[in-house]
Parts: C-alpha cells; sequence; structure tokens
C-alpha cells in the first residue's frame, strides 16, 4: 500500500474535523428552533413580572386579556398628572370600572378594562352637552345618569351609561372617553339587566369648531342637549361660581363691568356657540335646544323630550314620582346681583348674539324681549310658549 505523504495526511484530518464542526453546527440549529418555540410561553409570565413558579405554569394558564390602546394611553396619562389636584377636578371623577360599574358615592372606582371581544357588537350611541356650563348642566347630567329621583333607582336604569365621570373635555379624560366611544360590552340595546343604550358627555364648557369636528371623528349621528339661559344671567353666575368655588378675590360688579372675555362670556356668546356647532354637524335635528326655564316649568316633559331625541327609551313611573332635579344651591355664600347700569352694559355686549341665536333657533326666548327693539318685531308678541326645540336652520 502507498504510503500517504505527510501534506495528504494533515489534508485529511482538516476534513475529518470540518465535518465534525458541521455535524456540531446543524445540532445547536436544531436545538436554537426547538428553544424558540418553546421559551416564549416559558419566558412571557416573567416579562409580565411573573414569578418563575408562574412561568413553568405557563402551558396552563390563560394570557392576560388585552387592553385597548386608547386605554393604555389614558392610563398613562392619568397616572402622570395623578399629583395634580387641578388636573382631576377638570377631567371628572377617577377612572370607572366599566365591566362592574361602582356603586352610589364611590368616587374612586376601578381601572377601565374594555373587553372588545364581548358577544355583543352594539356601540353606545353618543350624546354631548354643549356649552351647558351656568346653565344646569351639573343637574341635568346627574339626573340623567342616575334617573327620575336622581338617586340610581334600580327600576328606572338607563338609557344613559352611569358614573363614567362628568367631564371629558380634554387630555386624559377625552383619551378615556374616546376608548368607551368604542367599547362594545357596555350598552346591549336596553335588553336583559344592561338596559343602558347610551354615553353622556356632560363636558359643560366646549362650544368651539374644533370640537365638533374631534366629536364628529367618533360618531356619525351623536346628538347634542344645548342649554340656553338668559346670558347676562349666564355671566354673572359664572362669576360668582369663580369666587364662590374658585377662590377668585374679583370685585364681581367691576369684572362684570370692564372685561368680556374668557369662558364666562364665550358661554354667554350662545348664539356663537350654536353657530360653531351648526356649522360643523349634519343635520340641526341632531341638537335639541332646553331653555333652563323649561326645567324648572316641566321637568318631565323636557326628560321626556330628551330621551325622544336621543332616541331612548322613556322611563316608567306614576304620576305621583315625578322628576326630582336639584338645580343647584350657593349654600351660606351671598351671591352678587349686578346694578341695573351694569347689567345694560352687558346686554349691549350681547344683544347681537341674541338675536343670531334667535335666528338660529326660530323662536325668542321668554327673557330675550330686551335684545329687539320695537320697530324689529315681527312676530306677534303673544308667540306661543315652547318647551323645547330643535334649531330652524343650520
Amino acid at each position: 500500500m502507498k504510503r500517504k505523504t505527510k501534506a495528504e495526511a494533515e489534508y485529511l484530518i482538516k476534513m475529518r474535523s470540518s465535518r465534525r464542526l458541521g455535524d456540531r453546527m446543524i445540532l445547536i440549529i436544531i436545538i436554537s428552533i426547538s428553544c424558540a418555540t418553546l421559551l416564549p410561553s416559558f419566558l412571557y409570565p416573567l416579562a409580565l413580572g411573573g414569578s418563575l413558579q408562574d412561568a413553568k405554569k405557563s402551558e396552563i394558564i390563560n394570557l392576560p386579556r388585552v387592553v385597548d390602546e386608547a386605554v393604555v394611553q389614558a392610563e398613562t396619562a392619568t397616572s402622570s398628572a395623578s399629583h395634580n389636584t387641578e388636573e382631576k377636578k377638570k377631567d371628572g371623577s377617577e377612572r370607572r370600572s366599566i365591566d362592574k360599574l361602582p356603586k352610589e358615592g364611590n368616587d374612586t372606582g376601578n381601572e377601565v378594562t374594555l373587553n372588545n371581544n364581548n358577544a355583543s357588537p352594539t356601540m353606545c350611541r353618543q350624546v354631548y352637552f354643549w356649552g351647558g356650563g351656568k346653565a344646569g348642566s351639573t343637574s341635568l347630567f346627574f339626573t340623567l345618569t342616575k334617573g327620575p329621583g336622581g338617586q340610581g333607582n334600580p327600576q328606572n336604569k338607563g338609557p344613559f351609561v352611569r358614573e363614567l365621570g362628568k367631564e371629558p373635555c380634554q387630555g386624559s379624560a377625552w383619551k378615556r372617553w374616546e376608548a368607551l366611544t368604542k367599547n362594545t360590552s357596555l350598552c346591549h340595546g336596553g335588553s336583559g339587566s344592561n338596559s343602558f343604550t347610551h354615553l353622556l358627555n356632560g363636558c359643560p364648557r366646549e362650544t368651539s369648531v374644533q370640537y365638533a369636528r374631534k366629536v364628529m371623528t367618533l360618531s356619525d349621528d351623536p346628538k347634542f342637549l344645548m342649554l340656553i339661559r338668559d346670558p347676562v344671567d349666564r355671566y354673572v353666575s359664572f362669576l360668582n361660581d369663580e369666587v364662590r368655588r374658585g377662590g377668585s378675590k374679583m370685585n364681581i360688579e367691576n369684572t362684570a363691568r370692564n372685561k368680556f372675555g374668557g369662558l364666562g362670556m364665550t358661554l354667554a356668546r350662545q348664539g356663537a356657540a350654536l353657530k360653531n356647532l351648526l356649522s360643523v354637524i349634519k343635520d340641526p335635528k341632531q341638537i335639541l335646544i332646553i331653555p333652563m326655564e323649561s326645567i324648572s316649568i316641566n321637568a318631565d316633559g323636557v326628560i321626556d323630550a330628551i330621551m325622544d331625541h336621543v332616541g331612548g327609551r322613556r322611563w316608567k313611573r306614576n304620576e305621583t314620582e315625578g322628576v326630582k332635579m336639584n338645580m343647584g344651591s350657593t349654600g351660606n355664600y351671598q351671591y352678587v346681583t349686578l346694578s341695573h347700569n351694569t347689567t345694560e352694559i352687558l346686554r349691549n355686549k350681547l344683544r347681537q348674539d341674541v338675536l343670531l341665536l334667535e335666528s338660529l333657533v326660530g323662536k325668542r326666548f321668554s327673557w330675550s324681549s330686551w335684545a329687539r327693539n320695537d320697530h324689529m318685531n315681527t312676530t306677534s308678541t303673544e308667540e306661543e310658549a315652547w318647551l323645547v326645540t330643535s334649531p330652524a336652520s343650520g
């Protein structure tokens, strides 16, 4: 047999080593593939903060429910602002539990978790206040969401989901509201034990075109409730509230005489507010105009009209169980009224806005005679009284 040269022997040794290395690489690849399949189910609980024992049981436990992304963002924003008392006040109540609503008087609530895989695909119909501040919006909101007695009578549940916080206007509260509008487990069409069909956004201070457009991104057919009040009285009520609850040291008479801007005057300019909304929505009949005095005259009639407007089921009640509505109280606070001269200054500032409001609504208000001169009267002074209405034009 021919003896191999030294070079040939070295070549054969290298070839055998290469084959062994290749075999090892194949084995490593096989093991890696197996680990890639098994390790995620083992390590997933650890990534969520679980224990090693939980990880070992990962094959038999259910993975956590996926929370709606909008709610996750809202939770983050709420957490970062938890130290800010004023932010909480603007955003409304603390987070509420959706799957299990809190008991009456519980202002803390639980974390909102939404299950969009619920068996019922029903979406809640959306209803919004339009600039209702200082015209009875708080009383109306809690009456609508708690029942005719104002205490959440179980025989009169719905149609509005209860205990979600009154003022989701901006920020984290608005993000929570957006998440609620996309939820399919809140409303079940008024059937069974869940009679909720609507979500009510009680934000009392938004009247801008931008806000109206934001609302329209969430629903093709939202309904609006617009509370109307004598604008001078409304502005004075706002200023008193700033002193009584806001801690302001202002002289109300001087402020009313000399300052015509800010949120209080925005709420007083109801004609401009209605014009903004009509410029965005499709149909004036989406809006229900509710004079504040109508609630005092016939609260039951107003509530029935609201239910008809939003497509909700009227409350069942007998003749002795009328709607009880607290229209607010100043307590021991000495409410400040204006002098005749200052009242006239404000009326002059607001006269054109009142005329705009009446032209859009198509009706006059019980208090609005001061806005018109005699030569402007084109209808009978004995015009038919009305409770609520929708705007006459867009």
